[in-house]
């Protein structure tokens, strides 16, 4: 697809029309999914505002220049922004250099941080849980809840048992309840089943709200007059409208890091190490991180690192 062409309108009209034109398609040209599409769009609208912020007034994105994404990348990392963050932010801008017709201007990570400051690690390094950066959990869904009741039950799920935003959407509550725990086979990643337990009688209660808002006995908590693509798109503008992005450094996504961290404390008895908690045996260490992980749908213990470091 030939690069966009200036439009005429300010730097959110031009945008809007490269994102139309571009953010459909994955770099190797086949169709992004609406997640994708709305982090891209996130970060590139929080991108250029933070221009404005730090004194580039362009009228136009087609104005982008390696000189901005030099003073975005210090803007961020003096920001503190996470080493994931940090990559995934410049590679949002080099696909976008790319849709304007300077494919090549935006270069490696490490071209625009200090030496470092971009490496990934497994380990997690900061609690990415909701309560560790000072969210009222309950007031924040109520918030999204009352605009839509609906988004607001998925999000309290994802809260409460530890789902993806997919598994939330296509959970079928009717057909999930076994009694004392879920039995999750529906949108889980990789179509890996697991079951997640119902042992408190808040969850007990979760679920049978969620009950109230599925169409029938075999239907999902989505709006049945929605297929899955749009119930998506509509999930994350809902999310959008009440702060919840990543360029804000709040997703949805903190809510399973939230579940994992707590539930390893109900199991081993101690905070996670991302928690500042001293590890306990290693016994009732691994014990608690494999049941982490099943929970979570991972068959590895090794992945809690990301969740609860080491």
């Amino acid at each position: 697809m030939s690069p966009s062409k200036p439009t005429s309108g300010g730097w959110k009209t031009s945008l809007a029309a490269v994102l139309k034109a571009h953010n459909a398609a994955k770099v190797n040209g086949s169709v992004a999914s609406h997640a994708t599409r709305d982090k891209r769009a996130d970060v590139l609208y929080a991108g250029f505002k933070l221009l404005r912020e730090l004194g580039y007034k362009l009228d136009t994105v087609h104005s982008f220049r390696g000189k901005h994404m030099q003073a975005l990348a210090k803007a961020w990392e003096d920001r503190g922004l996470s080493a994931s963050t940090l990559q995934n932010n410049i590679s949002t801008f080099r696909i976008f250099a790319g849709w304007i017709g300077k494919a090549g201007m935006v270069e490696h990570t490490d071209r625009y941080v200090t030496p470092g400051a971009a490496t990934r690690t497994s380990i997690a390094r900061e609690d990415r849980s909701w309560r560790a950066q000072n969210v009222d959990i309950a007031a924040k869904l109520a918030e999204v809840s009352a605009k839509d009741a609906r988004v607001g039950l998925q999000m309290a799920l994802q809260a409460t048992f530890g789902l993806r935003a997919r598994e939330s959407m296509q959970l079928r509550p009717n057909v999930a309840d076994k009694g004392f725990y879920l039995a999750l086979t529906v949108g889980t990643k990789g179509g890996r089943d697991r079951v997640v337990p119902i042992d408190t009688p808040e969850k007990r209660a979760l679920i049978e709200r969620a009950k109230t808002f599925a169409a029938s006995k075999l239907a999902s908590t989505s709006d049945p007059n929605l297929t899955l693509a749009q119930a998506k798109n509509h999930y994350y503008h809902i999310l959008r409208s009440c702060g919840i992005t990543r360029a804000n450094g709040l997703t949805s996504h903190g809510l399973r890091h939230g579940y994992a961290n707590d539930r390893y404390e109900q199991i081993s008895g101690r905070p996670s190490p991302i928690r500042g908690g001293t590890a306990p045996d290693r016994e009732t260490d691994q014990a608690a991180r494999l049941e982490v992980a099943e929970e979570l749908g991972h068959s590895r213990e090794s992945i809690t690192t990301h969740y609860l470091g080491r």
